[in-house]
């Protein structure tokens, strides 16, 4: 008995040691195991020291995966990229949407630049959409949608990654296996709305759909494009039926921005021949398109 409890003991002190820190594995393991009885709907991270997401004693929520929540764990930080980006290059009181708000960090993180007097957030998953209520709800310029953008009106399937609650989409993959049902609306109608209301304002415009992007960006107006001044754009590649009506659209831009942590750290300037080349790589990577 005494060498089956060393034994036993010997041997969880190796996987904890082998697990340590590895808060990936941990989280993943959770959301692959049996939950019969009950589940843990989202945790709360207090932080204790401040970063570009919260301050030092600032409570955030999200729900337990494999990816975001442990990479703000072990950084502190979750995609600083669009708020680096604005905070050096924006120069006009603005107004920032959200399309694929998730749990609302990236407007969390824009919301403390200056020249952004209102944010406009939309997402289709009810349970991350709420969360994003806590999250953001000590901003006060802050209007919520809970539905998403397509190209048509209408409730679709939509297809969940288990291991990543960023990762929902229209359209399936591999990981994306788990169907529900979500409400959208028209993509060129609402920016429309969101036009007209806002005439005041510079208009930034990012979507992260998850690889629906681009489809949303050939479905909206050459007029409407032509009245954003920033628009951020997730993208990995452009399918044959869109390729000419998406470069069409590029063309609409003074300039063109790449981020693509994958390939270099920088974010820099390229032409509309260079994106081709992007996309070659078959890898995620953020256009930043600006009139």
């Amino acid at each position: 008995m005494r060498i089956r409890r060393l034994i036993q003991k010997k041997t969880k002190k190796f996987f904890i040691r082998k697990l340590r820190n590895n808060f990936s594995t941990l989280f993943q393991s959770f959301n692959l195991s049996d939950r019969r009885y009950c589940d843990i709907p989202y945790v709360k991270l207090k932080f204790f020291k401040s970063s570009s997401l919260a301050n030092a004693g600032e409570i955030i929520n999200l729900k337990i995966d494999g990816q975001i929540l442990p990479k703000i764990i072990e950084t502190g930080k979750f995609d600083e990229f669009i708020f680096k980006f604005l905070k050096k290059k924006l120069k006009k009181k603005s107004l920032f949407i959200d399309v694929g708000s998730n749990h609302g960090f990236i407007s969390k993180q824009i919301a403390n630049i200056k020249n952004i007097k209102k944010i406009i957030v939309f997402e289709p998953v009810t349970e991350i959409f709420n969360l994003s209520k806590m999250n953001l709800n000590k901003i006060s310029n802050v209007q919520y949608n809970n539905y998403g953008w397509a190209k048509k009106v209408g409730k679709f399937f939509f297809y969940q990654n288990l291991s990543n609650s960023g990762d929902y989409s229209l359209i399936k993959s591999k990981q994306r296996q788990i169907k529900h049902i979500y409400k959208f609306k028209k993509a060129n109608k609402e920016l429309t709305k969101i036009i007209n209301v806002n005439k005041n304002l510079n208009l930034i415009l990012k979507t992260d759909c998850q690889g629906y992007d681009i489809e949303i960006f050939c479905d909206l107006s050459i007029d409407n494009l032509r009245k954003i001044n920033m628009y951020f754009l997730e993208c990995r590649e452009v399918s044959e039926k869109n390729k000419i009506n998406f470069y069409n659209k590029v063309k609409l831009f003074k300039k063109i921005f790449v981020s693509c942590p994958l390939i270099h750290k920088d974010t820099r300037e390229i032409s509309i021949e260079k994106i081709k080349e992007y996309f070659n790589y078959k890898v995620e990577l953020d256009l930043i398109l600006i009139n």
